[in-house]
């Protein structure tokens, strides 16, 4: 096949190798006030969409009326980026009462975490929890917090 006509098929095809999604703030504000509303009539606290999948990394909105169960992701990477509120982050240590997840394979869910460090994250705080590290998001009683999740799938 000619060169020029592989290049043209290569550059017709461009557009959806290199697609996007955009969130505008409205977006973001719109799906927020739904999750708020899950959050404040779910037993666990917590609304969450998948607003973006792509096979190996995902992006989700999360909204907690109510601290977090600790949690382990053997398969996932998450970035968190708080939008409103503030969380207490609490990272490594040992998972007390460590089981399944049931909802996602290589997941985990716990009672408590065991010596594990604590950092208190703000808006705009950007924080890194690699694969297969207990981590838990504690709330203030009666607050309410607002993050992204970037996932990526562990290689």
């Amino acid at each position: 096949m000619p060169r020029s006509i592989i290049l043209s098929l290569t550059l017709i095809a461009a557009p959806s190798l290199i697609a996007q999604t955009v969130h505008s703030t409205a977006d973001l504000q719109q799906r927020e006030a739904k999750l708020l509303a899950t959050a404040k009539g779910a037993a666990t606290g917590l609304g969450t969409d998948i607003m973006d999948d792509y096979g190996n990394d995902r992006t989700l909105l999360v909204v907690r009326v109510h601290s977090g169960d600790p949690e382990r992701h053997q398969l996932w990477a998450d970035q968190m980026i708080v939008k409103k509120g503030t969380i207490t982050l609490v990272t490594g240590g040992t998972m007390q009462g460590e089981h399944p997840n049931g909802t996602a394979p290589g997941e985990t869910l716990g009672t408590s975490i065991e010596g594990g460090k604590e950092t208190v994250l703000h808006p705009g705080d950007i924080a890194h929890i690699p694969a297969g590290v207990p981590h838990q998001a504690k709330i203030a009683p009666g607050t309410t917090v607002t993050y992204l999740v970037f996932k990526e799938k562990s290689k």
